[in-house]
């Protein structure tokens, strides 16, 4: 055969050795009814992720990279397939077993901070520690280093009024990363923010993967994130169409 005229197939990003993946979707499916007519999101996509690293799903609106992050952190059931995360199949987990999953393995940052207007930062950061049966000192401990990581230490008596959205955003991921979590996801976490918010939590998610070794799973068509991210899939129409691991040159802003 001609060389020439061969297909060109993207060459899917080599997995780190030595390393179990985090996070697998095997084969899954979804499709959601809009009326009478049901629309495919997702088929038979397959994909392997890794802790340590900042994983990025990068594509147009309504491409599907939400309803992936969904699946793959039990938010939503797959159709068919099996998400898979630290081992375990989340599909086969009671609704009670998948919650305490979640609460104890995972964290959240999404697009709206979903910050409580009454409280403080500090008192964002201590609530889900309490729900995970830790001491109010060991809680209140950890909420102080986590916003600290963040650079909001001088801010944790304001609530959420008081703060700017970039500060939101980094009250939220403190809030995320305060419970250690192995799996952290972030849907659009910089779509709401200007440029140089956006540089500054950036900055930080890719910091929890390297400083702490979580697996963070971000989606987003912000193209910021693209040169920052240690691994990019590109996904189009439900599938994965590009997948590329790449050094990422950060410069970290000054917190």
């Amino acid at each position: 055969m001609n060389p020439s005229s061969s297909i060109s197939v993207p060459q899917m990003a080599q997995a780190p050795a030595k390393t179990q993946p985090s996070l697998e979707a095997v084969r899954l499916s979804k499709s959601f009814l809009s009326g009478v007519v049901s629309i495919q999101v997702l088929e038979s996509l397959s994909v392997s992720l890794y802790p340590g690293e900042l994983s990025l799903i990068s594509g147009p609106s309504g491409c599907g990279k939400s309803t992936l992050l969904s699946l793959m952190s039990g938010l939503q059931s797959p159709d068919s397939g099996r998400a898979m995360a630290l081992g375990e199949d989340l599909g086969s987990m009671s609704v009670r077993a998948l919650e305490k999953f979640r609460l104890r393995h995972t964290g959240f940052v999404f697009q709206g901070f979903n910050l409580f207007p009454a409280l403080t930062a500090l008192e964002q950061v201590q609530l889900p520690l309490g729900y995970m049966g830790l001491s109010a000192k060991e809680a209140l401990q950890r909420s102080r280093d986590a916003l600290d990581e963040v650079g909001m230490s001088h801010r944790s008596h304001m609530r959420p009024a008081q703060l700017s959205g970039g500060e939101k955003q980094r009250v939220a991921i403190a809030r995320a990363m305060a419970k250690q979590p192995e799996l952290l996801f972030a849907d659009e976490p910089t779509s709401a923010l200007d440029a140089e918010s956006g540089q500054r939590v950036i900055d930080i998610l890719h910091r929890a993967a390297r400083k702490h070794g979580t697996t963070v799973l971000c989606v987003s068509h912000d193209p910021r994130l693209v040169r920052h991210a240690d691994r990019v899939l590109g996904m189009e129409d439900g599938s994965i169409r590009s997948d590329r691991r790449q050094v990422a040159a950060i410069k970290e802003s000054s917190i």
